[in-house]
């Protein structure tokens, strides 16, 4: 496949989703090779991958080998992704990394928000069974413009910071499946504020609904959380802080609504878990193999 501009958006929605394909297709257990090259794949948001390079083989409805090479967001940042094997799980995942995770982010419509970070992403590549399939998100060293509630419950005070809220460190599992898109086990941290989120996309619905809680000061906050025992009782998990807020976000995924439980700022550890919104906990996740 060769050509100037492709318009990837509809694709896209399906691989984030793992949309099943038609059951009767013809096509579903076909073995198949393809060697990709586009000078653009257009994208959500105003964001194109350029110089495309692919290539995809497929035996046996499984795939056996996979590359991908472009480069995304307006300095042209290179975007790598192979196939490698998760040697203590014993399975393949497909591993992707960029240093514009913002650019990439805008591109699969997954979130508009973020600015700049380096970001690694590791999922199981898809199959001809409708099955779960796993993955695992990484992003360092980025930023969240244009949110004012999580700029009010950064700087616990009034909005309007022009760099926005930045973070060191986001680590999230999730699971494709039946066109949802399930997040859990979610943890972000900054030196202003960090937090914790899991809950769902649904694609075909066309809605999102996802929890967790706002840890303002979360350095020095998350000490509580960290305390064997009693700090499950002070800070709710490793993961939380002694003061914290729950929150839950509704709506569509271009629209969402967040809702914060002002109750729970004043609830230490387990009493504020229990005013979490809940919406679930899978378990298991995959791994990051290293580069061959």
């Amino acid at each position: 496949m060769r050509g100037d501009v492709f318009d990837g958006r509809g694709f896209l929605k399906s691989a984030i989703s793992g949309k099943e394909s038609d059951a009767k297709s013809k096509t579903k257990n076909i073995d198949f090779d393809v060697d990709v090259k586009l000078g653009a794949v257009a994208g959500f948001n105003g964001e194109a991958l350029r110089s495309v390079d692919a290539k995809v083989s497929r035996r046996g409805g499984i795939i056996k080998n996979f590359s991908f090479n472009g480069k995304v967001g307006r300095d042209a940042t290179p975007v790598a992704a192979d196939l490698r094997r998760a040697q203590r799980q014993g399975r393949d995942v497909i591993v992707l990394e960029t240093d514009d995770a913002g650019a990439f982010l805008r591109f699969t419509d997954t979130n508009s928000k973020v600015v700049g970070g380096q970001l690694a992403l590791a999922m199981e590549p898809p199959t001809v069974e409708p099955t779960a399939k796993e993955g695992m998100i990484n992003i360092r060293n980025f930023a969240v413009k244009g949110v004012p509630e999580l700029e009010r419950a950064a700087a616990g005070g009034p909005v309007g910071t022009p760099s926005g809220v930045s973070f060191s460190a986001l680590q999230a599992g999730f699971i494709r499946q039946s066109g949802q898109l399930t997040i859990r086990d979610g943890v972000v941290k900054g030196p202003s504020i960090g937090g914790t989120i899991e809950g769902s996309i649904d694609y075909l619905g066309n809605t999102v609904r996802m929890s967790g809680t706002f840890i303002p000061m979360y350095g020095l906050n998350n000490m509580f959380g960290q305390l064997p025992v009693l700090g499950l009782f002070l800070g709710g998990g490793s993961n939380e802080g002694l003061f914290g807020v729950t929150y839950e976000v509704v709506g569509t995924p271009n629209q969402p609504v967040l809702r914060v439980n002002p109750i729970s700022a004043v609830l230490p550890g387990v009493l504020r878990k229990i005013m979490d919104f809940n919406t679930g906990k899978p378990a298991n996740s995959v791994e990051f193999p290293p580069n061959n």
